[in-house]
C-alpha cells in the first residue's frame, strides 16, 4: 500500500536507513527486492543481509549431489531452447494465458510473469505481435539457462554430464546414479 501510495523512493531511503548494504546492492527499481528485504526487517527486525549471512553459514540441510547438465556447444543449447519454445506456442500458449485470464487469475499473478506467459500478455494486449513474443520468449529462456549453468558452476563440487547435439536422457539417468552412489546417498 506504502509503494502504491508513495511510489519506491521512501521505501529504498527506508531500506537506506536500516541496511545500507542490501540498499547498495539493489537496483532502485527493483521494487520486489527492496519490499522484501523492508518486510524481512519489519517482521523480524533482522536486516535481509544478516539473514542471506546466517543463511550461507548454516550447514547444508540435506546431502546432496548438485549435477548439471550442459551441451558441449552453446549453440545446440539455443536450439534445443528454440524448438522447445516453437512447440509451446504450436501446443496452444497463447490461448492458455487468455484461459488464465478469462479464469480470473489477475494479470499481476506470479505464474502470470513467468517466461512465456508475460510475453505473451502482450500479444492480447495487442501491445506485441505473435511473432515479437515468440523472439522475446526464446531471448529470455536462453538467458535464464545461462544464469542457471552460471549459478552451477559457482556450486563446488557440481558433477557435470556434457550432451552433443542433442541430450541424451539415458546417459544422463545412468550418469546421475553414478553420482548419487559414488557420494553414497543411493
Amino acid at each position: 500500500a506504502q509503494l502504491a501510495r508513495e511510489g519506491i523512493g521512501p521505501l529504498l531511503e527506508e531500506l537506506r536507513q536500516v541496511d545500507p548494504e542490501a540498499a547498495e546492492r539493489l537496483h532502485p527499481a527493483d521494487e520486489k527486492r527492496i519490499l522484501r528485504a523492508l518486510e524481512v526487517y519489519r517482521e523480524t527486525g533482522k536486516t535481509i543481509s544478516a539473514h542471506n549471512a546466517e543463511t550461507r553459514d548454516l550447514p547444508p540441510r540435506y546431502d546432496a549431489v548438485w549435477i548439471g547438465l550442459q551441451f558441449r556447444d552453446r549453440a545446440d543449447m539455443k536450439t534445443l531452447i528454440d524448438r522447445r519454445v516453437d512447440a509451446m506456442v504450436a501446443a496452444g500458449l497463447l490461448e492458455e494465458v487468455g484461459q488464465l485470464l478469462e479464469s480470473g487469475l489477475p494479470r499481476e499473478a506470479t505464474a502470470l510473469q513467468a517466461i512465456g506467459y508475460k510475453e505473451f500478455l502482450g500479444v492480447l494486449d495487442g501491445t506485441a505481435t505473435v511473432e515479437e513474443a515468440v523472439a522475446e520468449v526464446k531471448l529470455r529462456s536462453r538467458q535464464y539457462a545461462k544464469r542457471q549453468l552460471t549459478w552451477l558452476r559457482r556450486r563446488e563440487g557440481t558433477q557435470w554430464i556434457t550432451w552433443e547435439k542433442e541430450p541424451d536422457f539415458g546417459t544422463a539417468r545412468r550418469r546421475s546414479t553414478e553420482f548419487i552412489r559414488e557420494a553414497g546417498l543411493g
